[in-house]
């Protein structure tokens, strides 16, 4: 063989070769002879000793700081090296943690040449952590006149040095005073902590004087309000004012100090000595001054007596309005009483008759007087001697008025439900308009209301849903993205009062009389601070953006829904009885699916082509239109059969020609050939149903989630489904054909007939473990007791299914405590108060007839249940009964977990399974439809049933979501009924999982994958409060204060909500911007009405030490109005004791679904099982523990 023309070294570059070889061949002779030269040897020069030493890249500072005693995890280091590439670093000293010093790590690389480099980093080990100092007992204490003091000292606990002794500074004296002791304990390292407690001697209590004379006598019998500057202590709120300049808001025996409209003060009259003084400021703002009582004040003694005060108008107009309020909704409603008052002092009487036919119940009052000037403009008059009068103690309360519908009982055991609303339960407001509420689901107007009363005059007009086909043989459903379509069907072009569009995302539609408005929402999201979503211009218009389908033989047609499934609807245009075309719209898809009976189909688009809109595919059976007005691109396809033809393809309306009349509208994610293919590929594969179903595996309790894909004929059809973040971060792994960042997130689009995905479960407890030795029992007892001490006055003032469901909760929570404590007498006080609550509620009879209050009516026509009385349009819109309800179903639970009983078929559990069918029904309800309030197709719930927003449906509080769907759990547990505990964990998991997906992007906040991140760029905040079908809103539907756009979610505090506490570095920034606006950066500095108690709570979740040192700096906060102080308390000092929730993300799993675990900062878990069986149980857990759970008890494991 001869000789190669060249030759190689082993150091020539892959290019360099090349090239001579190139070169070479180019230069060498023809022909396939003989060599006709002799070879010729190419050998490289050298290459250059390599002498430079690798470059070593810390990977954090050069000089760190630890704390002493924590773990210290080396950052490392990585060497590069220009010949070598990545090489080796070796690290040589160490770090003791557990003694303070420095300490130097050296980190060591060599190349292959022998070139050594380092590098160093200092590690500075120090204490720099103060002591925690624990009071035992509480911050603040009161002492009568003649008590002692007595020292209860203080514990001190440091990292490093453990138990440390606590120097006491300060005495408390005998005389009225308030003292201030100060515990100080400082460790080895000179860190110092100290803690305060302030002890107040209160002045002995002065004999008391008999009040001045003047103004009027009154007879024994007499019941006082004011006189000569007294108020009497039956109105224990002192003297209040509302004013509409504060959103209605009260101010509180401030002299009007927080009521910028109102204000008073006592002056002194010559001849009757202290009087009040009211002054109306001129800011056109309504407020009135009112006396007040915390407790229920029954004046059925007083009904054919009077109420009777003395005026005098100082200056302004004397035109006087007054009234008398029961606990809400109950009122005389406003009295005007004329001119009074203007020529000096005047007695004024009013019938006590007159407030009683305006709706006045005289055993629930709770104001002495409600008072203002009729025109409230700069008015100042004077009050005194006011009191009620005519006292007779055999008078008989009024009577009911007699039922004047008929009406049905459906008996349920000992409860009962109406097929009625009786007219008595009918009220009524004038707000530029006479409206009625709490008469079902109606219009709003009425031909009048006579506000004395709140009782409307005329009959409501009834709503009906909006139904044709298959829909009118299901249950009415609303509560969907496309609830807009069921409740109230067209939208009509140019009428802001149908704003309704519907939101498959990722396309957006209104509904109209001419046909459909059609958007993708991806290219329309804006982002702000405020929130991100598509602002729709023009939004009442046939079309503007987008594009429209309409008929060009029908213009003027109804819109009804033919069907629905899980993930599916399909609605239809009628003009009278006949059905013109119909379009189905699947959640998640590109495609519309449209069949036309009469009429030919056009797609209309804002313009012609020009600028504005064009063709960018026109060939088979599908055409291409893009339009991009207002800067929003939008690309279209129309897909026909075999035969399909287009005709005015460039102008403004396109006539489609399609066999049959059928073709399908496709959204384009981009317009690609492959993309436009694939779309074309699947577009006549009509889906006509999705079905969203569930199974839970009890050995874990995951929740497994399935969608199916069905046809006409509810055979599986393939199409190309878009999968939300939610699904396609917990499906099996799958080829996607596209994607686009939509309001969700990223939406992934595959083929498929289907696909199923997993959730973790939380875990649910009726209440948190009472911990030995994690709290001054002492001081809770006490709690509890002032909470029991407070009566049926302080439990309730409601009478709605809202404030009422919030009492029933918050006492529930206390009576859970008080078990645990072994407050026998007092947890029977509670439970019996709760069980003749619910017994009440649960019953639709009174006195052998109809009641007109605390009752539920099922409505046929809408298949709902409607609590009596409504709140936040519940009858009206269909709004938020998972909200309301969820809070009774939790009350229950609560009182079962003793008296099982009370929950039995027999008693009052079928009611209560009525509730939860009304807002989580199961398949095939003979009654109501599946999952009212919560959504499939999306994974989280709606609120509002009849959805007429330009945005679509919304939903705010997820936790009042997870209370309703975590009781449905407590409650399966404690009645033994699997379906509907299973279904609740199924909801309570999805509704974790959502929140952490859409309200708190938790992927991007982490970050990452930026595929995994669902806030669009621009949006600059961690979280959102309310979920739109296109977007989100930082705000609420009621404030835009911090504290309660992210307080919301904490909202009730129990352990059915704690997935918010999943995240705890998280939750540390949720906390920090929840409390933005506080002036100190915590609770503590909240106005009232902010929720302090409930951020106390939160921030336990992640940094309890935090919480509980704001608690106990605070002398006096007002609690939120579902939650009490007791429960404050136990809450943030048993977080401390448990540490972070661990459950809920998969990590760990529980076999029962009454567990939880939880893990301190010094590594201590504690897993935590109720259980609710009447023998002992095992629940283990999937890291190994087993817990052994006595019958209906608490068992707490720590390791």
């Amino acid at each position: 063989m001869p000789s190669p023309l060249y030759r190689f070294t082993s150091s020539l570059s892959f290019p360099s070769a090349l090239f001579l070889a190139l070169f070479v061949t180019a230069c060498g002779g023809g022909g396939g002879g003989a060599v006709s030269a002799p070879p010729v040897v190419v050998e490289p020069p050298a290459p250059p000793a390599d002498t430079t030493p690798p470059t070593i890249t810390l990977s954090g500072d050069a000089e760190m700081r630890v704390e002493q005693g924590t773990e210290f995890t080396d950052p490392g280091a990585s060497a590069n090296d220009d010949t070598d590439g990545e090489v080796t670093v070796s690290v040589s000293g160490t770090v003791d943690t557990v003694t303070a010093g420095v300490y130097t790590l050296t980190y060591t690389a060599t190349d292959a040449a022998g070139n050594e480099a380092s590098a160093e980093r200092v590690v500075t080990v120090s204490d720099t952590t103060a002591p925690t100092i624990t009071l035992n007992g509480s911050g603040s204490i009161t002492l009568e006149a003649d008590a002692a003091y007595t020292e209860q000292d203080a514990t001190a606990v440091d990292s490093v040095d453990g138990a440390l002794d606590v120097v006491i500074t300060g005495s408390v004296g005998s005389a009225a005073d308030t003292y201030t002791l100060t515990y100080t304990a400082t460790d080895a390292a000179g860190n110092s902590a100290q803690v305060q407690r302030v002890v107040t001697v209160l002045e002995p209590e002065p004999e008391p004087e008999p009040p001045p004379t003047g103004g009027g006598g009154n007879e024994e019998d007499d019941q006082l309000v004011f006189k000569q500057g007294l108020v009497d202590g039956v109105w224990d709120r002192g003297i209040n004012a509302f004013d509409q300049a504060i959103g209605w808001g009260d101010c509180s025996n401030d002299g009007g100090e927080g009521c910028p409209s109102i204000a008073w003060e006592f002056v002194s009259d010559p001849d009757r000595g202290d009087v009040l003084q009211v002054t109306h400021a001129n800011n056109q703002n309504l407020a009135g001054l009112f006396f007040a009582s915390s407790a229920a004040v029954d004046l059925n003694g007083y009904v054919n007596g009077h109420i009777e005060f003395d005026i005098n108008v100082v200056s302004g107009d004397a035109e006087i309005t007054m009234k008398l309020d029961c606990f809400y909704p109950c009122t005389s409603g406003d009295q005007p009483l004329g001119e009074k008052g203007a020529n000096g002092w005047e007695a004024v009487s009013v019938p006590i008759s007159q407030l009683t036919a305006g709706g006045l119940d005289l055993s629930e009052v709770n104001t002495g007087l409600v008072v203002w000037a009729s025109n409230f403009q700069d008015t100042v008059f004077q009050i005194d001697n006011v009191r009620f009068t005519g006292f007779d103690a055999d008078a008989e309360p009024p009577v009911t008025p007699p039922v004047t519908v008929p009406f049905t009982l459906t008996e349920m055991g000992l409860g009962s439900y109406s097929d009625t609303i009786n007219p008595a339960s009918y009220r009524c407001v004038y707000d530029y308009g006479n409206w009625i509420y709490n008469a079902g689901v109606v219009e709003p107007g009425i031909p009048f209301c006579d506000t004395a009363t709140g009782t409307p005059q005329g009959d409501p007009t009834p709503k009906y849903p909006q139904l044709a086909g298959a829909a009118e043989n299901k249950h009415t459903m609303t509560h969907r993205w496309w609830g807009s379509v069921s409740f109230i069907g067209e939208m009509r072009i140019g009428d802001p009062n149908g704003a309704g569009y519907i939101t498959p995302d990722p396309i957006m539609a209104r509904l109209t009389e001419r046909g459909a408005r059609f958007m993708g929402i991806p290219p329309g999201i804006g982002a702000n601070d405020g929130g991100f979503g598509y602002a729709v211009p023009d939004p009442f218009a046939e079309v503007f953006d987008g594009a429209a389908i309409a008929n060009n033989a029908h213009s003027n047609m109804d819109v009804k829904l033919l069907d629905y499934s899980e993930g599916a609807i399909t609605a239809g245009w009628y003009e009278g009885d006949s059905l013109i075309m119909e379009a189905t719209f699947v959640y998640g898809s590109p495609y519309v699916f449209f069949e036309v009976y009469s009429g030919t189909p056009t797609l209309k688009t804002l313009r012609a082509n020009s600028g504005e809109r064009g063709v960018w595919h026109e060939g088979g059976d599908s055409l291409g239109i893009w339009s991009s007005v207002a800067g929003q691109r939008n690309d279209f396809l129309i897909v026909g059969d075999a035969g399909t033809t287009f005709s005015g393809v460039e102008t403004d309306t396109v006539t489609i020609s399609a066999p049959g009349n059928t073709f399908t509208l496709v959204w384009a994610p981009e317009t690609t050939t492959s993309v436009r293919q694939t779309l074309e590929s699947y577009a006549r594969n009509k889906v006509k149903h999705v079905t969203i179903d569930y199974s839970v595996d009890r050995s874990s309790n995951t929740v497994t989630v399935s969608h199916r894909y069905l046809d006409d004929d509810n055979a599986p059809v393939e199409t190309l489904a878009g999968l939300m973040p939610l699904q396609w971060k917990r499906a099996p792994a799958m080829g996607y054909a596209t994607s686009v960042r939509s309001a969700r997130g990223l939406v992934k689009f595959a083929p498929m007939t289907g696909f199923d995905y997993d959730l973790p479960s939380v875990g649910v407890l009726p209440a948190l473990p009472l911990i030995d030795g994690s709290l001054n029992e002492t001081e809770l007892t006490g709690l509890v007791e002032d909470f029991v001490a407070g009566g049926t006055g302080y439990w309730n003032t409601a009478n709605d299914t809202y404030w009422n469901g919030k009492a029933v909760g918050r006492l529930s929570e206390v009576l859970a405590i008080a078990d645990q404590l072994g407050m026998v007498d007092e947890a029977t006080t509670l439970r019996d108060w709760l069980k003749g609550e619910l017994a009440d509620w649960m019953s639709a009879e009174r006195d052998g007839t109809l009641d007109s209050e605390n009752y539920f009516v099922y409505d046929p026509n809408w298949s709902t249940l409607l609590g009596m009385e409504e709140s936040f349009a519940s009858h009206q819109q269909l709004n938020d009964h998972h909200f309301h309800y969820g809070y009774f179903i939790r009350a229950a639970a609560e009182v079962c977990r003793v008296d099982k009983a009370f929950c039995s078929d027999e008693q009052y559990g079928q009611m209560f399974e009525l509730l939860i069918r009304d807002y989580a029904g199961g398949k095939n309800d003979p009654m109501f439809p599946y999952l009212r309030n919560f959504d499939p197709a999306n994974g989280f719930s709606w609120a509002s049933g009849h959805a007429n927003f330009v945005r679509g449906n919304n939903n705010e509080s997820t936790s009042e979501a997870a209370n309703a769907y975590g009781a449905m759990v407590l409650y399966g547990l404690v009645t033994g009924n699997d379906d509907i505990m299973e279904r609740g964990m199924y909801l309570h998991a999805s509704t974790s999982a959502t929140y952490w997906e859409y309200w708190n992007d938790i992927d991007g906040y982490l970050g990452g994958d930026p595929d995994a991140r669902n806030f669009p760029p621009g949006y600059p905040r961690i979280t959102t409060s309310i979920i739109w079908g296109d977007g989100s809103a930082f705000s609420t539907w009621f404030s835009p204060a911090f504290a309660h756009i992210l307080g919301i979610q904490g909202l009730p505090s129990n352990p059915l909500i704690m997935h918010v506490g999943l995240f705890a570095d998280y939750l540390d920034d949720y906390v920090t911007l929840g409390l933005e606006e506080s002036p100190n950066g915590k609770p503590s500095g909240l106005p009232n009405g902010h929720w302090t108690d409930l951020w106390w709570n939160l921030w336990s979740l992640t940094d309890a030490d935090a919480a509980i040192a704001d608690y106990e700096a605070t002398t006096s906060y007002e609690p939120e109005a579902g939650e009490a102080p007791a429960h404050t308390y136990h809450w943030i000092y048993t977080m401390r004791a448990l540490g972070e929730l661990q459950t809920g993300t998969g990590a760990l799993t529980a076999d029962y679904p009454s567990a939880m675990a939880f893990e301190t900062d010094s590594g201590v878990t504690s897993y935590v099982v109720y259980n609710y069986s009447d023998e002992a149980i095992t629940v283990t857990f999937s890291d190994g523990t087993v817990v052994e759970a006595a019958a209906n008890a608490f068992a707490v494991e720590q390791r």
